[in-house]
């Protein structure tokens, strides 16, 4: 079964719903900027959050400069979601998910020259999903259940020892991207590095200047993009450089000057004098991944009772969040999955602002304002801390908010949102109380939050666990949607994300440059162009 969902009609309504007041609201599949016949030619600068200097990460950043160089077995069609071909020219599964295979296309070559082969991709798949502990490569845990993989000719057979009916959406992903054989011979830091990336991409890796930007130069053999691109050839832009610019309103500004062409990460503020100046505003919808959520460490004494984990929960006004401090291009959450995700469940009535409610809670949790206003028990103040990846722009400000309304409950809030540091402390560090992340559900959304050592709730959850083996063995997908539906119930039941707004990546491009985006909100410079 190759369909996994049906987008078309969500990605219109987010589109609807994302309103055009500050600018161009699309789906991924929508294009932007200049229409008509492409023009061939030039050099577009794209601007990023953060400069990668991992190429094994799974940030954002990392997937953005990826694309232009790693293709993928499959990809999914942004327009209806489908699972479409792309190094793989036919793929099929079993019945029960336990045996994918796929036909890999003739005629691909690397960047060094090696030929694209099923040996090779099945060197790929072993290193991916089984790790290298000679290279120090980890394995990667979205290769749920993976066992082997077998050749025959130019067919390679994955053998998985129980049902993932997820492994299309986890080989579409960049961390799944096929490398050549010159690169996989590598260590984990030879591997990391961006000069020793070896794809059959349609772009090559030039120059590059640490901590600044990378520079690639068009493939001019390239001849094998997924089937779906509306350029089958090579890209029409001569060049692409990958701009890495930390501070926000310094990227929105380099769009406004011209000095950069698309830039990811625009923040509120920003959004319309872009668009009163000329320049396109594009919020990208995220449909693979969860909505933005404060993930609750369980284990951690203060939240160790429901009662307090439903009272921040019921604490947060999300309309006045997205009215005060982000803008149209967001939609307040609802429920674990994004409104566009097919299998969406509607739990807006378990989560919507009640601080009188929320207020009441934690009386009865035992939780006593004190003479500062913070609440005590047992000597001890409800003081919590929030970390999060500078990936976001809004992440941080929307903690600031946040923590105003907590504070009005006695609960008081460290907001570490968009410190590194603090932030990859905190990721492996289950004291830490709360983790502010959207994030990809392909382990499955029950294994996300239940499975043992996740470090989002830092605990197991056997009833989740449970669940997770229907979610995977569920190859229909009205059956996965039903499932899906009582997982997302399931986590706000027990409160183990507080859920903030629907994951979009906002952008901005100047009006020359014609550009689109894969459902992870990737920007697909393949096929974009610009007039000048």
């Amino acid at each position: 079964m190759k369909k996994i969902r049906k987008l078309s009609a969500v990605f219109l309504a987010v589109g609807l719903l994302a309103g055009c007041s500050q600018g161009a609201s699309q789906s991924a599949s929508d294009a932007t900027g200049p229409s008509g016949e492409p023009q061939k030619g030039g050099t577009v600068v794209y601007s990023d959050v953060m400069y990668v200097t991992d190429a094994l990460s799974g940030f954002y950043s990392t997937g953005n400069l990826s694309l232009q160089l790693v293709d993928r077995l499959v990809y999914i069609d942004p327009s209806n979601g489908e699972v479409t071909p792309w190094l793989a020219e036919a793929f099929s599964r079993n019945d029960d998910a336990t045996q994918y295979t796929f036909t890999i296309r003739d005629g691909v070559t690397f960047s060094d020259g090696s030929a694209l082969t099923a040996d090779v991709v099945k060197a790929n798949l072993e290193q991916i999903a089984k790790g290298d502990p000679d290279k120090k490569i980890p394995v990667f845990s979205e290769f749920v259940g993976y066992d082997r993989s077998e050749v025959s000719g130019n067919t390679v057979t994955v053998f998985l020892n129980q049902p993932n009916a997820n492994l299309y959406r986890v080989l579409a992903g960049h961390r799944s991207g096929i490398r050549g054989e010159a690169t996989l011979a590598r260590d984990y830091e030879g591997q990391s590095k961006i000069e020793n990336v070896i794809g059959s991409g349609a772009f090559v890796y030039a120059s590059h200047v640490p901590d600044q930007k990378v520079e690639l130069t068009r493939r001019d053999d390239y001849a094998w993009p997924p089937a779906v691109s509306p350029n089958q050839g090579p890209a029409y832009l001569d060049k692409l450089e990958l701009r890495a610019i930390g501070e926000p309103g310094l990227r929105a500004g380099a769009v406004q000057s011209g000095q950069v062409d698309v830039a990811r990460g625009i923040q509120p503020t920003d959004e319309a004098s872009l668009a009163a100046s000329g320049n396109q505003v594009i919020s990208v919808p995220a449909p693979l991944l969860t909505t933005n959520i404060a993930a609750v460490r369980i284990g951690n004494e203060e939240l160790s009772d429901v009662r307090v984990r439903r009272a921040l929960q019921l604490g947060i006004d999300r309309q006045a969040l997205v009215e005060t401090v982000l803008s149209d291009s967001y939609r307040p959450a609802e429920s674990v999955l994004n409104h566009d995700d097919p299998a969406f469940t509607d739990l807006s009535g378990e989560i919507g602002y009640d601080p009188e409610e929320a207020a009441a809670l934690l009386d009865e949790a035992g939780w006593v304002e004190g003479a500062d206003g913070v609440r005590e028990k047992d000597g001890k103040k409800l003081e919590l801390s929030i970390s999060a990846s500078v990936q976001s722009v809004v992440i941080r400000p929307a903690f600031e908010f946040i923590e105003s309304q907590w504070r009005d409950l006695g609960v008081g809030l460290v907001n570490n949102a968009g410190d590194t540091t603090a932030y990859n402390i905190a990721v492996s560090d289950p004291t830490k109380p709360l983790i502010g992340t959207r994030t990809g559900y392909n382990v499955g959304l029950a294994l996300l939050f239940g499975r043992d050592k996740n470090t989002l709730t830092f605990a197991a959850d056997p009833e989740l666990q449970e669940l997770s083996k229907q979610e995977l063995s569920a190859t229909d997908e009205a059956d996965q949607a039903q499932v899906l539906g009582e997982i997302q119930k399931q986590v706000i039941d027990k409160h183990l994300a507080l859920v903030l707004w629907d994951e979009v990546q906002v952008h901005s491009a100047t009006p020359e440059v014609h550009v689109e985006f894969d459902t992870l909100t990737e920007p697909l410079f393949q096929s974009a162009w610009k007039t000048s």
